[in-house]
């Protein structure tokens, strides 16, 4: 096939399509299953953050605030009014665009630090909160809520490959949310807004406008994301805003790439299986996440991700002082 005919990563992705498909069902061990679950819904929530961390440059650590603040919603709904799961998920995304247009309102003025700790407050604030409203469960967390899982199936192998499939699909639209911002004009208004801010003004950027409709995007899907949790699991603690959660998707997005759909995938697939799977190693395996995390802001560039483009301009710089240095064994006179 001529070169250029398929749009750059067609292959990559479309490859990665089907190695989802049949995932669960080559591997299809309940433990597997929750784990690819837990997988998809933290890529998904990355891949928002990514947008608004590395394609707006904006310093918002609210990303798990939304998701538990919209999933505590859609909890509330079903559990208390008895809302089924479409609805939820509807309730969620709608509550999680409210929350971002509310975020984006101190944005306009506040820049760096002073946004982000703004942000963590958030999250401190949503869980205090829930920790002492009876209506939402207290500290034990409000369970029982509508799922896309048949009661019937709930523990069951069939179960699990129903719950897996959705997170995958949740994982489709949050990629092709992320594409549709950072491939696009909005994208593009976003990085040069980033770079210099004088300068995007000048062009007549609504940087403003820009930065509302980015949080905005991101902060519904973050909104589905948090209904998504709650189906999931059937209900939500005060848990999910825990600091150390947060840590951990950040420390996810930085070792696979910011700003890297791939980079993101990677990030969260490699530190997931090293917080899930080395669980008996305990505080150990945050060591060796802050190690590995310390090693690749130090040594890359572009994450985990843009190691390979790193090797070959290597290999490639190796290669052009070796023609034009040619050793004296090799002759040249």
């Amino acid at each position: 096939m001529p070169k250029g005919i398929l749009p750059r990563g067609t292959i990559f992705w479309t490859g990665l399509f089907i190695v989802g498909l049949f995932l669960p069902l080559t591997f299809g061990g309940l433990g597997f299953l929750s784990d690819l679950g837990l997988f998809t819904v933290y890529a998904s929530a990355n891949l928002m953050w990514s947008l608004v961390l590395g394609t707006a440059g904006i310093y918002s650590f609210a990303t798990f605030a939304i998701v538990g603040a919209s999933g505590y919603l859609a909890a509330y709904l079903s559990v208390g009014h008895g809302w089924p799961w479409p609805a939820m998920l509807v309730a969620g995304a709608v509550a999680g665009l409210a929350l971002g247009l509310l975020v984006t309102i101190p944005a306009v003025r506040l820049r760096g630090v002073y946004f982000a700790l703004l942000t963590f407050g958030l999250a401190s604030l949503f869980s205090s909160y829930a920790n002492v409203t009876d209506a939402l469960g207290g500290a034990q967390g409000l369970y029982g809520a509508d799922s896309f899982v048949p009661q019937g199936d709930v523990g069951t192998r069939g179960g699990a490959l129903i719950a897996s499939y959705a997170g995958l699909l949740l994982l489709v639209v949050a990629l092709i949310v992320h594409r549709w911002v950072d491939d696009g004009r909005l994208g593009l208004l976003l990085r040069t807004a980033r770079e210099s801010e004088p300068f995007a003004r000048a062009l007549g950027i609504d940087i403003v406008r820009a930065r509302l409709a980015v949080l905005a995007i991101s902060s519904a899907v973050l909104g589905l994301v948090g209904a998504f949790y709650v189906c999931f699991y059937r209900g939500i603690s005060p848990a999910i805003f825990d600091f150390g959660t947060l840590l951990l998707l950040f420390a996810m997005i930085v070792v696979g790439g910011l700003g890297s759909r791939r980079g993101v995938l990677l990030g969260t697939a490699v530190l997931l299986f090293i917080s899930e799977y080395f669980l008996q190693a305990g505080p150990a395996r945050l060591i060796v996440i802050a190690l590995l995390m310390l090693l690749i802001t130090l040594f890359t560039r572009r994450g985990l991700v843009g190691i390979p483009e790193q090797v070959r301009e290597w290999l490639a710089r190796r290669e052009a002082q070796a023609g034009a240095f040619p050793s004296p064994a090799r002759g040249g006179g």
